[in-house]
């Protein structure tokens, strides 16, 4: 079955939604029927992910409705997409009609000193309260020690207490990022976490970050072969889960806070551009553009952190002007190069080694290349 063969069957299962070619065309943002009529009449048999995804949209289909599983209800009942967009009127009234979430966790003055004591040094839990265990988590998380902490989440839960019932989200939230890190890259299960808390409550208004992590782990699924380190040939790239991360990054970046909406803007610009390289139909500039623009107007970039000027530079390099991207990053090199853990060089370097395998972008090669030398000649200075 085609993907033209199978819009059709979608729009005769939805006609409330698919009035008629020329209001579904508009839908799409083509000025002419043309298009749609191409698919309708079995012209062209192909669709492309970006109109895929944005078919997606309008009918509130996941990307699995591409399967080519034979159509019935129940099958698309299962392609619901459970990440229903959020729009800026609903978080309004959420800021209006506030939700009540999780309390905040609060530990003891010895709890707290208990706490800088190095980990390297045994520690004893089995006394423990819930709330020390779940800061000793968020340490341990932090010192990149990802089985351990999930570990001491585990003895919360086993815990004679009611934290884990008032803390749940929090509990939860904490174990999808573990489970999501590079040491253990179980996206899958991350994935599943993070939909429940997606749809429990309304917490992705609180949290919009457990929309961007479905998204990073969306596009590291649809990245990497099997064996979770190896990315695959640029045919084998599942187009429909890529489509799927670009609408969560926006919808992250819908909710965010306007100082935290460029890692969702700069990881949608991305996935523009590797879906452009695999399927070069047309060119995805103007919406980076329209996306740098509105960023630009919201974003009061932070010139001595790493992140910010780090994204802002990639964002420049990704619209063409890699000069002055490369100008901007020296600059912040030459200035805060001991601000700089290996971490974040090294989270940096693999983005653009992802979006160099898939792309072949002249541009991004350049950039990479400066910045591993100057990182290289700084950071031994």
């Amino acid at each position: 079955m085609t993907y033209a063969e199978r819009f059709i069957e979608i729009t005769e299962y939805y006609p409330h939604i698919f009035i008629n070619q020329k209001e579904f065309s508009e839908r799409l943002g083509y000025a002419s029927a043309s298009t749609v009529n191409s698919w309708m009449n079995g012209k062209t048999k192909d669709i492309n992910a970006k109109n895929r995804g944005k078919i997606c949209k309008i009918f509130q289909l996941s990307g699995d409705v591409w399967k080519r599983d034979p159509i019935t209800e129940v099958f698309l009942m299962n392609c619901f997409e459970d990440l229903e967009l959020i729009t800026k009127e609903i978080r309004a009234k959420s800021n209006i009609d506030k939700l009540i979430f999780d309390k905040p966790t609060f530990i003891s003055k010895k709890e707290q000193e208990m706490l800088k004591q190095d980990l390297e040094d045994e520690v004893d839990l089995t006394e423990k309260t819930p709330e020390y265990l779940f800061a000793y988590a968020q340490k341990l998380k932090k010192d990149k020690k990802i089985a351990e902490a999930l570990d001491v989440l585990e003895k919360i839960e086993e815990h004679d207490s009611s934290y884990k019932f008032t803390h749940y989200n929090q509990i939860e939230h904490l174990k999808a990022i573990l489970f999501s890190h590079d040491k253990l890259k179980d996206w899958d299960r991350a994935t599943t976490i993070l939909k429940r808390l997606y749809s429990s409550a309304k917490y992705h208004l609180e949290e919009p970050e457990i929309i961007t992590l479905i998204a990073s782990n969306y596009k590291r699924k649809a990245l990497y072969d099997k064996d979770k380190k190896t990315l695959l040939p640029i045919n084998e790239v599942d187009m429909d889960l890529l489509v799927n991360a670009i609408t969560l990054y926006q919808e992250a970046y819908t909710l965010k806070d306007s100082n935290e909406k460029y890692y969702d803007a700069v990881n949608d610009a991305y996935l523009h551009n590797i879906i452009d390289a695999i399927e070069p139909e047309e060119s995805s500039l103007k919406e980076i553009e329209e996306l740098y623009a509105k960023l630009s107007r919201v974003w009061k970039i932070d010139k001595e952190s790493w992140w910010h000027v780090s994204s802002n530079a990639e964002f420049l390099m990704l619209l063409g002007k890699i000069d002055l991207a490369i100008l901007e990053i020296n600059d912040f090199l030459e200035l805060h190069i001991k601000k700089i853990d290996s971490f974040e060089m090294d989270a940096t370097l693999r983005q653009l080694e992802i979006y160099i395998h898939f792309t072949q972008d002249k541009n991004a090669i350049k950039y990479a290349k400066n910045l591993k030398e100057s990182w290289n000649f700084l950071s031994l200075g």
